[in-house]
């Protein structure tokens, strides 16, 4: 069975999304998946993905015909205003705030979301899914795991919920408990992250890697007024992050209710406070998750824990055996999810057995051939060479402190580099966030992440074990020894932590 998944909002709008794409999967195995900004080269481009549908048609060389499911990750518009409505109905129950622009736009979302695929994918057969039941799927149906507590935690999806708690066994999903959006942690990290000059769904690492250089017991005591875990009732709540929802403004970031605290301190300390109340409420959720199931084994997707520092501190809890976090984790995942979904429904329909297959490699983008690289050189004014030793040659370079691009095989699926797509330089280069990051355009705080052999892990990482799968795709972070640290200054972070890829 080949399904095609696809993630993009509205056929005639950019509309409020990031991250679309397109995925193909036959069987349970992933072939290929491609984001649109890797086409376009517009970071994080949310346009309705016609270019990824025909790049992972490309890469497969499946004709449409030979499609049996286009599967959509979102609700259609009529249960999409539905679920908007009845989120709103729950906030006015719990807090009496009202958000009319909300309301109006949940009432307007049938008419103003197209949901349409390219003509030559017209006489396939739809299926439609919900945001947050498509982040659940790639989360469990791409882990190692035969069983898990399946976590979900974003901004806001299918504008109505921003998490969900579940287990997953076998070929089977189920949901125990949903969190209403308008409290979301998610919007809260991406409001500050404005409030900062960057730019939200985007450069919330910016945060986590500021936070690194401040002090958390400067502003926690603020940041847990306006977050909160309640345990008894299992949600997230405050009364203060519905209302960057609310009217007054001419989108959904710009109430500027931390003015207070960035007259009174510096910025830094700002962000390390928010990061630690995000781990601490966090945590209280996952802890509470391990409660209602029993189950050890984790798996995470959704925005949030695109935070590495965060996931660490859940692999840390007790009570946790593993973690895995889709290395798709943000709403480039919607699209694998969504695919999984159309296939376990098209399994049952048709009485046929459900596969799933732990993601071991996530070189699922485009390729080229010698003839296209020689064209591009060509066409660049570029000379090139072919080397027969290519490992070796990058090697001396970085021993003789050179930078090196490397270019080679399958792009990677998700927002890491991982080794295909990379710049590759000298680990022992302490001075590297000075002159690396300024040459990069790169902000000049965040770090830079080290891929290591397996074989190696150990001596660099504490508490790394082999079957720690989310360390292959640089999605957690871990303590580094610090006799370690300092022969590999350049990928250690400020607070001693480094975000590996372990290389098998």
């Amino acid at each position: 069975m080949n399904i095609l998944g696809i993630w993009g909002y509205s056929a005639d709008s950019k509309g409020p999304t990031h991250e679309s794409g397109a995925c193909l999967l036959s069987d349970g195995k992933l072939l290929a998946a491609v984001t649109e900004e890797r086409l376009s080269r517009r970071k994080n481009d949310g346009a309705f993905p016609f270019r990824a549908i025909q790049e992972v048609l490309q890469i497969t060389g499946l004709p449409p015909g030979e499609l049996d499911l286009v599967s959509l990750a979102g609700l259609p518009p009529l249960q999409r205003s539905a679920k908007m409505l009845a989120t709103q109905w729950e906030l006015l129950r719990d807090t009496g705030i009202v958000l009319p622009r909300r309301i109006l736009y949940a009432l307007l979302t049938a008419k103003k979301i197209r949901r349409t695929v390219p003509e030559n994918l017209r006489p396939v057969a739809r299926m439609e899914w919900e945001h947050h039941h498509c982040h659940a799927a790639a989360a469990f149906f791409t882990s190692p795991f035969d069983q898990a507590t399946v976590i979900t935690l974003d901004g806001i999806g299918d504008s109505s919920i921003c998490g969900t708690i579940g287990i997953g066994q076998g070929d089977s999903l189920r949901r125990l408990h949903e969190f209403n959006g308008y409290y979301s942690p998610g919007i809260l990290y991406s409001f500050i992250t404005k409030v900062f000059g960057f730019r939200p769904a985007r450069h919330e690492g910016k945060i986590t890697g500021l936070a690194g250089f401040g002090d958390p017991a400067v502003c926690s005591d603020q940041f847990r007024s306006l977050l909160q875990y309640d345990t008894g009732r299992h949600r997230f709540y405050s009364r203060w992050i519905p209302t960057l929802f609310g009217p007054g403004s001419e989108d959904l970031w710009s109430i500027p209710l931390v003015s207070d605290l960035l007259d009174q301190h510096e910025k830094k300390d700002i962000a390390a406070g928010l990061q630690r109340v995000l781990e601490e409420e966090v945590v209280k959720m996952v802890s509470d998750a391990l409660c209602m199931t029993g189950i050890p084994d984790m798996v995470l997707a959704g925005g949030v824990f695109g935070n590495v520092k965060l996931n660490q501190r859940i692999r840390e809890l007790e009570g946790v055996r593993a973690v895995y976090i889709h290395p798709g984790m943000g709403d480039d995942g919607l699209m694998v999810g969504a695919a999984y979904l159309g296939l376990q429904q098209l399994a049952r329909q048709r009485r046929m057995p459900f596969r799933r297959e732990f993601l071991q490699t996530v070189y699922l983008g485009p390729s080229y051939s010698e003839e296209q690289i020689q064209e591009q050189l060509q066409k660049h004014g570029l000379s090139g060479r072919r080397s027969e030793n290519v490992e070796e040659e990058i090697a001396a370079n970085l021993a003789q402190k050179r930078v090196v691009g490397r270019f080679a095989g399958r792009m990677e699926y998700g927002p890491r580099a991982l080794g295909n797509r990379t710049i590759l330089a000298d680990a022992q280069d302490r001075s590297i966030n000075d002159w690396l990051n300024k040459r990069l355009k790169r902000t000049e705080f965040m770090p830079f992440a080290p891929s290591l052999l397996e074989e190696d892990a150990g001596k660099y990482l504490i508490g790394w074990r082999s079957d720690h799968a989310a360390a292959r795709f640089m999605t957690i972070t871990y303590d580094v020894d610090p006799e370690i640290q300092r022969q590999c200054q350049a990928v250690v972070h400020v607070d001693g932590t480094a975000r590996p890829q372990v290389v098998r």
